[in-house]
């Protein structure tokens, strides 16, 4: 089946329902079309834009999810699918909160967070001491991450630090936008595989948050910060806002054409499947068999250095669909 992940950029732009397509008119009378049952989820960029209440209903029956912006293209909540159990023994078990199997996998997913950061300045020829600091015992996130951006920002020819709340300057603006991308099709994942996104492994619960979430995007961020990058080297718009949909258009493009080769399988999977793939990977570890063995084996994760881009190396777009993500 073709996926598409839809960004509504158009000002006065509504969404509808007709004949088994979501359909996006724009006050000028021009319309675009999808089939409704190939949506994996709308990030509404425009504040001013409206659902057909059939719409938005038909969209969470199907499990797709809404990602809502600000103005700033700021991302500020989303419209979700209820939770429901799928599995009950990986429902039970996750509501265990077992501490020492939690550690065990988020021991897993951060060590590669760090390793994929440390992979990407590998990758953009930057002088840096991560593999060092990684590999110590007692490796420190925090750390890491403060030498990583240095080094990114560097790489990117900026002088500068960081913003997550209140971002400023436009790459953490557009850092930050594509992070909330990763966490939409994260959420979705966790809904489809039966977790349940209040209950994480290691970020704790706290107002209009879903810790599961933000545990489970982390080794996907240094491949934003790759494509980012990546999108930094080409030819922009002058206008900023024109440069921001611009850096939109390619990162859902990207989500189809990077892909990571999955060395078990020997399958490889487009960006927006892995995340999928990690999640499913994730319910698996929690099914009694392995939960109450603190067996992590069936957790997979996905590594900087075994991404590919498909253009690349065929010269063509996939022959599964012609577009996964469109901008209207």
């Amino acid at each position: 089946m073709t996926f598409h992940i839809i960004t509504v950029f158009n000002t006065g732009s509504r969404l509808s329902c007709e004949r088994g397509f979501l359909v996006c008119r724009y006050p000028d009378g021009d319309e675009n079309r999808v089939a409704l049952a190939d949506v994996r989820s709308i990030v509404i960029a425009n504040p001013a834009v409206s659902f057909t209440n059939e719409c938005l209903a038909r969209l969470l029956a199907q499990d797709s999810v809404v990602l809502h912006c600000d103005r700033q293209f700021k991302p500020i909540g989303w419209t979700t699918p209820l939770d429901r159990v799928i599995r009950r023994e990986v429902f039970l078990n996750q509501l265990t909160q077992n501490q020492n199997f939690s550690r065990l996998l988020w021991k897993s997913i951060v060590l590669r967070k760090m390793r994929n950061q440390a992979a990407l300045l590998d990758y953009l020829n930057v002088d840096h001491n991560l593999h060092n600091l990684v590999e110590k015992p007692l490796a420190n996130e925090a750390n890491v991450s403060r030498q990583f951006w240095g080094s990114y920002f560097q790489a990117l020819g900026k002088r500068q630090k960081r913003e997550r709340k209140g971002a400023e300057s436009f790459e953490n603006k557009s850092l930050n936008y594509a992070y909330a991308v990763i966490s939409t099709l994260t959420l979705r994942a966790i809904l489809i595989h039966g977790l349940l996104p209040s209950l994480g492994i290691h970020h704790e619960p706290r107002y209009r948050s879903y810790p599961l979430v933000y545990d489970l995007m982390e080794p996907f961020r240094s491949f934003v910060d790759l494509l980012f990058y990546e999108w930094m080297q080409e030819p922009k718009p002058e206008d900023q806002e024109e440069q921001f949909k611009d850096w939109v258009r390619y990162l859902m493009n990207s989500l189809r054409e990077c892909r990571i080769k999955h060395p078990e399988d020997k399958h490889s999977y487009k960006l927006m499947d892995a995340v999928d793939s990690l999640v499913r990977s994730v319910a698996t570890c929690f099914e009694s068999k392995h939960f109450q063995s603190g067996n992590t084996d069936p957790l997979w994760l996905p590594r900087l250095e075994e991404h590919y881009w498909l253009k690349a190396e065929n010269g063509e777009p996939d022959d599964e669909d012609e577009e996964n993500t469109i901008a209207v």
